[in-house]
């Protein structure tokens, strides 16, 4: 087989070929949203965002009564410091609740932000199945092969979406039954 008939029979075979990958292309639509503009505007996210505020609230008063302890045992033994009446194992002893206290004041911040993360995520679990069985159903109407996140930790993920990639957020939005704003669509 010579040069020219193998380059024609390649030409001719990619001119076969390019129907079926127009094809496939068009079969493997892709889809994208972004789930944080729907789940702010979902009739339940008021009362979860209520809810974990007064978890959050509730945590952060009692490490400010903590912390409201550990600072007044603290001034009580700047006062005491220069006193005859404190001996240098009083002294130590006082420190060392005051470092044990700071110490488990550090502790239940953290336990503080974990319950929190804990109980943030059980409270937008239902709206996050919710949100997904929407999803599920719009890119199923749609054809979509597949449907990403146009955004993942308040930054963007798409840099650029062609035409062919299809912005799902307003048919989710309406899949939901949530009216549609100006800003639902914007990526």
């Amino acid at each position: 087989m010579t040069f020219r008939s193998l380059t024609r029979t390649v030409g001719l075979l990619a001119l076969l070929l390019l129907p079926l990958v127009g094809a496939q292309a068009q079969a493997n639509r892709i889809g994208y949203l972004d789930p944080d503009i729907i789940i702010v505007q979902m009739p339940e996210y008021t009362q979860v965002r209520d809810s974990l505020q007064a978890r959050e609230q509730l945590i952060a008063g009692d490490l400010q009564q903590r912390e409201n302890e550990l600072r007044t045992k603290f001034q009580e033994l700047q006062e005491l410091a220069d006193s005859p009446v404190l001996t240098a194992d009083a002294r130590q002893e006082r420190e060392q609740e005051i470092l044990t206290m700071q110490a488990d004041l550090e502790q239940r911040q953290q336990v503080g932000l974990q319950e929190l993360g804990r109980y943030e995520a059980q409270q937008l679990q239902p709206l996050l199945l919710r949100l997904q069985e929407a999803i599920d159903a719009v890119g199923d109407e749609m054809g979509l092969a597949l449907v990403i996140s146009a955004r993942a930790n308040n930054a963007p993920v798409i840099l650029y979406a062609s035409d062919a990639a299809v912005n799902i957020t307003e048919a989710v939005l309406t899949r939901l039954g949530i009216e549609i704003t100006s800003d639902a669509g914007s990526n």
